[in-house]
């Protein structure tokens, strides 16, 4: 929490000696500072290569000392500052202080805990108070600090090209106030993000009632939360859903990717996972059916999972309701539909057996009644207040933007302030949105990017980040938090609040007064004690939106379903459907200049730096671009074809209503076979060097009436081609026992499945009888020789470290991979470099294909006879995925084959890096099993990316802003150096040496064993679904001993007697045995089959094919049931 306290001025005395600067207003009276002030920094500078460090640094050491006071980010001049040179209250320098803050982002905020070195963050992690999230935070919250050091953010604020003062635009803001409180606020508009803080509400009130006739308009290009008029149409009141997953054991997606794309889907994860966690066979598991176009994150968590066009879910939504409910109002709806019946029937009948207990989610991108229909199912099964809670929400008075443009057409709009967004580049098509900015006389745009809506409008106000600001936000469930600046504005920049608290001319315009304010109102009691507590635990207690009570209205159901047309239109290559998607990395382009997630591959695609046109293997096929494959297919034939690693993609042109964007074609197993998928958020022309060119932009497709999904559009070649940078060129585990999977009913039966799986299901144990007797925490420390002549180390560290993750929960959401890249210092290498497999990323995730046609007659294509499955490409897979990093191997390869010992082992277990000592060999990653270890090709911290290969003579260093975002507790390594994951080492040093002080204090220096959940890897911390546990071996009862222990924990390529740290938890699939694509063993296990035994070698192992439940291992020989779906 920062605290405010008033220091008094110094004595006469104190300022004999050394004169030290007490405040910004007195460091701006030195000559260094006019000198620096001079080269406009931070209220004017043009660039930020010459930034001095020296300079800098006073900024950050006012930052440190006022966040230690309690002053961070107030915009009132400080008359006294405690100098940096003394000691500050509550500082202990080498340690970092955390304070609570929230990321905003449209109508929802993440909860936060910001990491601050020196008054400079460094590290986001999750609020724990916020008990929803439990701790944890996503992709875009772990890379927004990149952002803060962005060196092509906008620092100055412009009119008409020139500087405009911090003066001058105040000046500015409260003038167009003045002018136009005399007419009422007629002529003046306002083009808004959407926000959830109470503040912005509270001061949009007041605009409302000072500037009646002025417009205000809200638009956001992507939607991620359901459309109001759903819920005011079927309960008559402005209420929204939140859905409680964990207590639901039947759930239906209806074209939802709740576990990533829509808004709360970090507490929608969460209580997913509670669902699938299975502990014991005791224990329940959730089943999960999804009917989808594209194939997103919680497609590849189904059991079941329906191929459909996104124009054709309304019509899956009314047969299924037909078919719940019995109401024959929704036949007419369901006509055309061609999906098995089946499928309808058997999944409403499993959502009937469980009233109360089921859940059905439709996509906030899907029109009213798809909603309305989904409300209806849930209150005909009684899930409403049990699985799903509505709760009151504010009623949205904005004006569209659609309408908004009409007054600017109709000369009704004279000024315009744009606040955020950028209408420029995600404008709807038809509104020419460029041409109609022009036309209006003044235009003033807050933004913190200097972007292509910038570019168009006369005045430009540098925003600033939300680290470096005051403000409040509400979570999802409506939860009060607060935005708390950690350092002050590197380049004096406003935030939106105080852009229309000067407009209103408020006496009282900076963020720290105008957020107590209205915290302090909604609190109630004392002002004082309540904004404390808000700020120290990062939310307001007692806040949420209230739950209400709904009842469903047959009338309004009626309204909305009779607005809407029930044909089914047939798609084909002359008529495809395209579907536009949030982009997992840019989620709407806002994040397009952060180059953490411009190289971060996407989860299911795994592409980086681009997006690609996404087309399914039939509609590939009949565009001429599949991949021929090989003479003789031993492996799965690719996907794509790949010259020296980089992905060959054709280009295309995508053509709809009039309109035509082109960009490279990349066959994407999954997707309804007439469904084209595009991702937004790309394309950008106005970004800066990271995001300015990166893919292309969907935008010009793109209408007001269509904005999720449009049919009638069309597919060209151009005959070009074009490189993508694809980081997993192979798809299929090629009937390996990678990730080890079962069916629920067969682990209820055989929970030890995975060890009936692999090589080692075949050979004698490494560990001998002797180690196969000795507990964890022996073999631990011990590591039992087995039948090896080889002389085992022993560790005798009071901790042994490990980790498991559960392949279970994991839903291959990145955020882990951009969380360990913020906390150790892992460079971006640029996409010609990704292209060479030189990325760096200590973490990555496998995503595996499997459809169950993987077999081992490479032969039979060759020969003729029944083809081999291998020259095919899956239409309809299972998804696997799998986090890789180092195993921290107690028998590591890498350490025998380095001849310098740069990787050596410690006494607790971990295979440590020396970076001083290594020479570059690469020997160490040629003998990784698990290729996870990576080389500094480059100096890619030291040189542009774009003059790696210049060596000396490039430029040298980066900009002084950048390298602020470096953890000043892990080494920054060079070219030549090899680096891998450490277990974040220097946590568990830190986590060492903090308990040690607190023992010592307490009278018990002898106690030094960390307990168990103090220590966290960023990783770990970050795992929205908790699937990463680590901790210490030798305690039996921490969280990773305990997860070491069940039937399902596996090494992976545990049979090369590497006896890795890291093992893992097997993957289990919930199906329905009455589903037409019921398969008895998930597909992964029938290849594995294919690929390794044949006939009835199984029953030598004691199995029965025909009941797989029954201790089928991995041995018996089941056929994948028919698959049905992509009938669309």
């Amino acid at each position: 929490m920062k605290r405010k306290f008033d220091h008094s001025a110094p004595s006469e005395s104190a300022l004999t000696g050394p004169r030290y600067w007490r405040s910004l207003d007195e460091l701006t009276a030195t000559p260094g500072f006019q000198q620096h002030l001079a080269r406009e920094f931070p209220e004017g500078a043009s660039t930020l290569d010459g930034v001095d460090r020296r300079n800098f640094m006073k900024l950050m050491a006012a930052s440190f000392a006022l966040g230690g006071l309690g002053l961070a980010g107030c915009r009132r001049p400080e008359k006294n500052i405690l100098p940096f040179g003394k000691s500050v209250e509550g500082v202990i320098p080498g340690l970092p202080q955390y304070f609570a803050t929230a990321m905003p982002l449209r109508k929802s905020a993440i909860p936060l805990l910001a990491e601050t070195h020196q008054g400079r963050p460094t590290k986001l992690e999750g609020n724990p108070t916020y008990a929803p999230h439990g701790g944890a935070s996503s992709l875009l919250a772990q890379a927004s600090v990149l952002d803060l050091y962005d060196p092509e953010r906008a620092t100055v604020s412009t009119s008409k090209g020139d500087v405009l003062s911090a003066a001058a635009a105040n000046d500015l803001l409260a003038g167009i106030g003045k002018t136009y409180a005399a007419v009422q606020g007629a002529g003046l508009a306002f083009l808004a993000e959407q926000s959830s803080s109470p503040t912005r509400a509270r001061l949009v009130a007041q605009l409302r009632a000072k500037f009646p006739k002025a417009i205000w308009s809200e638009y956001e290009p992507v939607s991620d939360e359901p459309p109001a008029s759903a819920a005011r149409a079927v309960f008559g009141a402005a209420v929204k859903p939140i859905y409680r997953f964990a207590k639901a054991e039947r759930i239906v997606s209806l074209d939802a990717d709740f576990l990533s794309a829509e808004s709360g889907s970090l507490y929608y994860a969460r209580e997913f996972a509670k669902g699938r966690r299975v502990t014991k066979k005791e224990d329940p598991m959730n089943r999960l059916y999804v009917a989808e176009s594209a194939l997103t994150l919680t497609g590849s968590m189904a059991d079941h999972r329906l191929r459909l066009a996104s124009s054709h879910i309304f019509s899956f939504a009314a047969a299924l309701a037909g078919k719940i409910t019995g109401d024959p109002v929704y036949a007419r709806f369901a006509a055309g539909l061609d999906i098995k019946p089946e499928w309808i029937a058997e999944c409403a009948a499993d959502l009937a057996a469980h009233k109360g207990t089921s859940l059905v989610v439709a996509g906030a991108h899907q029109p009213a009644g798809v909603h309305a229909i989904a409300y209806a199912i849930n209150a005909s099964l009684g899930n409403i207040g049990r699985t799903v809670d509505f709760v009151e929400v504010d009623s949205d008075a904005s004006v569209s933007i659609s309408d908004l443009a009409k007054a600017i057409t109709a000369n009704s709009v004279k000024t315009l302030v744009v606040l955020g967004g950028n209408p420029a580049y995600n404008a709807p098509a038809e509104l020419n949105w460029s041409e109609l900015q022009k036309s209006v006389g003044e235009v003033l745009r807050f933004g913190y990017y200097s972007d292509e809506t910038s570019a168009l409008a006369g005045t430009h106000l540098a925003a600033a980040h939300y680290l470096e600001s005051w403000g409040d936000a509400r979570t999802a469930d409506g939860v009060v938090v607060p935005v708390q600046p950690m350092i002050l504005p590197l380049f004096g920049g406003i935030t939106e609040i105080e852009t229309l608290a000067r407009i209103l001319g408020l006496p009282k315009t900076d963020g720290y007064s105008l957020v107590y304010d209205t915290v302090t109102a909604l609190g109630g009691g004392d002002s004082a004690k309540t904004f404390r507590r808000f700020l120290h635990d990062g939310l307001l207690a007692n806040s949420a939106y209230p739950i209400v009570s709904v009842n469903l209205s047959a009338r309004g159901l009626d309204q909305v379903l009779g607005g809407v047309a029930p044909a089914v239109g047939a798609l084909s290559k002359a008529n495809l459907e395209v579907r536009f998607v949030t982009d997992h990395k840019m989620d709407d382009g806002r994040f397009a200049n952060n180059g953490w997630l411009q190289e971060c591959p996407d989860p299911i695609t795994k592409i980086s730096w681009d997006n690609a046109i996404l087309v399914s293997p039939r509609l590939g096929k009949e565009l001429g671009i599949e991949p021929k494959g090989s003479l003789i297919q031993v492996a799965r034939k690719e996907e794509a074809d790949f010259t020296q690693g980089a992905e060959n993609a054709h280009v295309f042109t995508l053509t709809v209503g009039g309109r035509t964007v082109r960009g490279p074609v990349h066959i994407q197993p999954g997707l309804s076979n007439y469904t084209v998928v595009v991702a937004l958020g790309y394309g950008r022309t106005k970004s800066g060097h990271v995001g300015t060119g990166a893919g292309f932009s969907a935008y010009a497709l793109r209408t007001a009436q269509a904005p999720a999904f449009v049919t009638g559009a069309t597919l060209a070649t151009t005959g070009t081609r074009m490189k993508l940078a694809n980081t997993q060129e192979h798809w299929s585990m090629e009937g390996r026992d990678l990730i080890r999977e079962a069916n629920y009913s067969e682990y209820k039966e055989n929970p030890d499945y995975v060890r009936e799986m692999g090589i080692e299901s075949h050979a004698p144990s490494n560990l001998g009888k002797v180690g196969e007797a000795m507990t964890p925490a022996q073999r631990a420390t011990e590591i039992p020789r087995g039948g090896s002549l080889y002389e085992t180390p022993k560790f005798d560290g009071v901790h042994q470290w490990g980790m498991s993750i559960d392949l279970n929960t994991c839903i291959g959401c990145n955020a882990c991979v951009v969380a360990c890249q913020a906390e150790n210092n892992i460079p971006i290498v640029g996409k010609d470099q990704v292209m060479r497999g030189r990325e760096m990323h200590w973490i990555r995730l496998d995503r595996y294909y499997s459809d169950g046609k993987a077999d081992g007659r490479a032969m039979a294509d060759l020969f003729g006879g029944e083809p081999s499955g291998n020259s095919i490409l899956p239409e309809d897979p299972q998804i696997s995925l799998q986090p890789i990093a180092c195993a921290q191997c107690e028998l590591a390869p890498c350490e025998i084959v380095c001849p310098v010992n740069a990787t050596v082992h410690d006494d607790e277990g971990l295979n440590t890096m020396a970076y001083n000592r290594c020479i570059g060999t690469r020997y160490c990653a040629n003998n990784c099993p698990y290729k996870v270890r990576r080389f500094n090709f480059f100096d890619y911290n030291l040189r542009p990316l774009d003059s790696l290969y210049l060596g000396q003579l490039a430029p040298k260093g980066m900009p002084e802003l950048v390298k602020m975002v470096k953890n000043p507790e892990v080494t920054v390594r060079m070219r030549g150096v090899m680096e891998k994951c450490t277990y974040c080492v220097q946590r568990i040093q830190n986590g060492k040496i903090q308990h040690k002080v607190k023992t010592a204090q307490a009278g018990r220096p002898s106690d030094v064993v960390v307990p168990d959940g103090v220590i966290k890897t960023a990783c770990q911390q970050v795992c929205p679904v908790e699937s990463i546990v680590f901790g210490n071996i030798l305690d039996p009862k921490s969280e990773v001993s305990v997860a070491k222990a069940r039937e399902q924990d596996y090494a992976l390529l545990g049979y090369l007697n590497i006896r890795p740290r890291t093992t893992y938890l097997g993957k289990l699939r919930n199906p329905n045995s009455k589903m037409p694509d019921y398969a008895a063993l998930p597909l992964s296990r029938i290849e594995y089959n294919n690929k390794n035994h044949s006939g009835d070698h199984g029953s030598s192992h004691g199995e029965k094919p025909e009941k797989p439940a029954k201790k089928s291992g991995g041995h018996s020989s089941v056929l994948p049931g028919n698959r049905s779906g992509g009938q669309s």
